[in-house]
């Protein structure tokens, strides 16, 4: 009896001092796993459809000379594929196999030479909390009269990730560009610069 009182004393002890350690690598792994299915999942999605700058953005010419005069967004396109995107990241991520997010026990000595060797132990995405995504525009100066128009869409992800005896929330931010052109407006035929 003391002998198993023992035990469970220093699995105790083992396991608060580890749990740290633990849960950096398994939120670590979180977001580098995160991060790959939110660029796969959009890169699948615009591809799926065939969306380029043209169905995100029309471009309203002037009647007499031709020339830029506004962009607009195409909302209902736009609209579509931010949902469509983040339905098929909740559905990615439900489905992530354990085994990509498990820790190799000997990463947990310290030693280099057991690392990544031993059983895995067992960290899974409990479940999906929030995806969040907002597509915004962005405007750069190219040069004279040519801008850099990027259309962006910021998504950010939550989680709750199970490691054995708690549950860790992880929050993944990242940036993606759905579509850029550059658009290029009437050059002058003489330019000042002064100052």
């Amino acid at each position: 009896m003391v002998l198993i009182l023992f035990i469970l004393l220093l699995v105790g002890v083992f396991s608060n001092q580890l749990r740290p350690v633990v849960e950096t690598v398994a939120v670590s792994k979180a977001t580098n796993l995160i991060t790959v299915t939110v660029s796969e999942v959009v890169e699948q999605c615009i591809s799926q459809q065939g969306l380029g700058y043209d169905d995100l953005m029309e471009i309203h010419q002037g009647q007499e000379d031709g020339s830029l005069t506004t962009v607009t967004g195409r909302t209902t396109t736009i609209s579509q594929l931010r949902s469509e995107i983040t339905q098929t990241l909740v559905e990615e991520l439900e489905n992530l196999d354990a085994g990509q997010l498990g820790i190799p026990l000997g990463n947990l000595t310290g030693w280099m030479l057991f690392s990544g060797l031993g059983p895995k132990l067992r960290v899974s995405i409990e479940s999906v909390g929030d995806v969040v995504a907002e597509v915004y525009n962005q405007f750069d100066s190219a040069g004279i009269n040519q801008t850099h128009h990027q259309v962006l869409m910021d998504i950010s992800v939550t989680v709750h990730l199970f490691i054995p005896g708690e549950v860790t929330s992880v929050t993944v931010d990242s940036t993606v560009c759905l579509a850029e052109t550059v658009l290029i407006g009437s050059v002058p035929n003489s330019y000042l610069q002064t100052g």
